[in-house]
């Protein structure tokens, strides 16, 4: 499932070159996978079988800037997982239009309590919907 989220750019946002910058825009796509997993109702449940997903990997591909004022629409989507992880895909557009400002993939980790590697095992899956959806590599 797609979840948006939609962030109005504001000042503290804005570098001196006029522009969201670069590790802003890194938050605002942490931003946005929270909404998601707020939204699914999923921390709770997931925590309460032992497990923490963490970020591993961020790739990020800038389009177009962004400035003070523009409304921005952030899609959120699982797209695949591992024995141990998942990509996210996000991407982000101006408010209405299809002007893909950002393309992202995250990937993240599943540790237990102890910050160990924690496989993805049908505890995991039942509770999150998405996650059992997606595509498994290897």
């Amino acid at each position: 499932m797609k979840s948006t989220t939609k962030i109005t750019v504001r000042s503290y946002h804005i570098d001196h070159f006029g522009h969201v910058n670069h590790a802003r825009f890194v938050e605002l796509l942490e931003e946005a996978r929270w909404r998601y997993l707020e939204e699914n109702q999923l921390l709770d449940p997931i925590h309460h079988v032992g497990a923490f997903h963490v970020v591993a990997k961020v790739i990020v591909q800038y389009k177009h800037p962004a400035y003070i004022g523009d409304i921005l629409r952030f899609e959120t989507q699982i797209d695949q997982r591992s024995t141990h992880g998942f990509q996210v895909d996000q991407k982000v557009y101006l408010k209405n239009s299809e002007k893909m400002l950002i393309q992202a993939k995250i990937t993240n980790v599943f540790i237990d309590q102890k910050g160990q590697p924690r496989l993805i095992d049908q505890n995991i899956l039942g509770i999150w919907p998405d996650l059992a959806k997606a595509d498994k590599i290897e």
